[in-house]
Formats: structure tokens, C-alpha cells, sequence
């Protein structure tokens, strides 16, 4: 993969985590999605959040990405309070994000989708990146955005309409896009939704690849429990808004609160 920047370090040799969610609570009309929840994320870490139906994980993401905002806690960026801060400002401060759904312009061609994401900006169709947004925390050389195309395997299919590709290309390509902006987290939404045994492996491995040679934090959302255990370095499990485990990814469902929550959702 081709090497972008470097990332800043997290904090100002505070030994500061790249991101920190303190105490986040979240409501929705007196249903409470979010309840005193907190996160950490390590540069070139992947963290696995699982948990079951509604426990409150794309919630999460939702905050961190600023697509929501917390009623009561604190989210630190590389050290600095963000808690306030517009999704625009957070996606310039590099933060970026891939969707259950696909956000993707369907109608721009594989090049063109990737060249919009060096804009990092998230003025787009039901809150992706847009066509014309503001800049990117460090503008991606055009080399780069080759570089990534190739590393993620788009470069044969780079001047194909986005919507007439396979989904799991569009996977990859929404990928591609998030990576553009050379972000320092990266939170994947459910990114092995739809995508076949075959595919589910490369994805590993590119997992693998962003956070080994781009140094990004990763957060990881999905409910193929062989992929999120498979690539974390850690896991926490929410249930009803709250985390209820963090530690290995070997050792989550040896715990009787883990296994219980997620046979009380069945």
C-alpha cells in the first residue's frame, strides 16, 4: 500500500489515545441509546465494538463522527475536546467513516467517487462526502490516490460508473474514498454487509494493511463475529448503551454478562 503522511502524533507527548469517548450518554425522545459509554482508540489500533440488536453501537460511531451529538460526556481528538465540534470540523481533523449503506455517487465514475473523498468533507447524500466540501486535514497527491486504487485493487475498474460494479467493489471503493482524505481514524460501519466468504477474507487483510501502513486508528462495527475477532486488538461490548466488556477478543464470550446479553437479544 502506498504510503501516505504520517500521522500526527495522538497528544503532545501526553500519552494521550488517539481518540477518547468519556462517559457518552445519548437520548432519543426519552429512550436512552447511549448511556455513560466510554472508548478508546490507540493509533494503528483495530478496535472491535460489538454487541447486539440496539445495544447502541452505530449510535456511537454516529457521536464520534459528530453525525450526532452527545447530550452529556466528552470525545477527545489526538488530545483535544471535539465534543462540540460539527462533523465538517471533525472530518477535517481527520476523522472518516464508511456506512452500512452505501453512500457512494452512484452516476461518478471509481476515480472520480475516490477524488471526492480528498475533500473530507461530509456535506454528501444522507451525510456522505460531497462533491465540492471543504479541504482535508492534508490535501491526498493525486500519486497517492493511484496508490490507493492500485492497493485496494479498483486500478482496472477506476473509469467504471461506481453503480454498475459488484457491491463488494463498491465496498472497497467507499473505502478508498474514506482512506483519500489520509485520515487519522477510521470507523467501518458494517463494511463486510453483503460481501461473500472470498471477499470477507480480503478485507481482512486490507484492514490489516490500513492500520499497519498508514497508521490509522480503525474502529470496526460488524455482526461477522470471525471477521471483528479475527482483526481486533481489542473488543468492547456494549449492551443498552453502556460497555459491559473490553479486553482480548478471545476472551468476550467467556463472559457470562457478554453471552448473556446476547442471548437475551434472540
Amino acid at each position: 500500500m502506498s504510503a501516505p503522511p504520517a500521522p500526527a502524533a495522538a497528544g503532545p507527548g501526553t500519552g494521550e489515545p488517539l481518540l477518547r469517548v468519556t462517559g457518552a450518554v445519548k437520548r432519543f425522545s426519552g429512550l436512552t441509546a447511549l448511556a455513560g459509554a466510554d472508548l478508546t482508540l490507540a493509533a494503528g489500533e483495530v478496535l472491535g465494538l460489538i454487541g447486539p440488536n440496539g445495544s447502541g453501537k452505530t449510535t456511537l460511531v454516529n457521536c464520534v463522527s459528530g453525525a450526532l451529538r452527545i447530550d452529556e460526556g466528552e470525545i477527545r481528538l489526538r488530545g483535544r475536546d471535539v465534543t462540540r465540534a460539527s462533523r465538517a470540523r471533525r472530518a477535517r481533523s481527520g476523522i472518516a467513516r464508511t456506512f452500512q449503506n452505501l453512500k457512494l455517487f452512484g452516476d461518478l465514475t471509481v476515480r472520480e467517487n475516490v477524488l471526492v473523498g480528498r475533500n473530507a468533507s461530509p456535506r454528501g447524500p444522507s451525510g456522505g462526502p460531497s462533491r465540492d466540501g471543504g479541504a482535508a486535514p492534508a490535501e491526498t497527491p493525486k500519486d497517492d490516490v493511484e496508490g490507493l486504487l492500485r492497493d485496494l485493487r479498483l486500478e482496472h475498474v477506476a473509469r467504471e460508473i461506481v453503480s454498475t460494479l459488484s457491491y463488494g467493489t463498491q465496498r472497497r471503493v467507499e473505502i478508498a474514498r474514506a482512506l483519500a482524505g489520509n485520515p487519522r481514524v477510521l470507523l467501518l460501519d458494517e463494511p463486510a454487509a453483503g460481501l461473500n466468504d472470498g471477499e470477507t477474507a480480503e478485507l481482512k487483510d486490507l484492514i490489516h494493511l490500513i492500520r499497519t501502513e498508514r497508521g490509522c486508528g480503525v474502529l470496526v462495527i460488524d455482526h461477522d463475529m470471525n471477521l471483528v475477532l479475527g482483526i481486533s486488538d481489542r473488543v468492547q461490548v456494549l449492551d443498552e448503551g453502556t460497555v459491559i466488556f473490553e479486553g482480548e477478543p478471545r476472551e468476550a464470550f467467556e463472559q457470562p454478562r457478554v453471552v448473556a446479553a446476547y442471548l437475551g437479544a434472540q
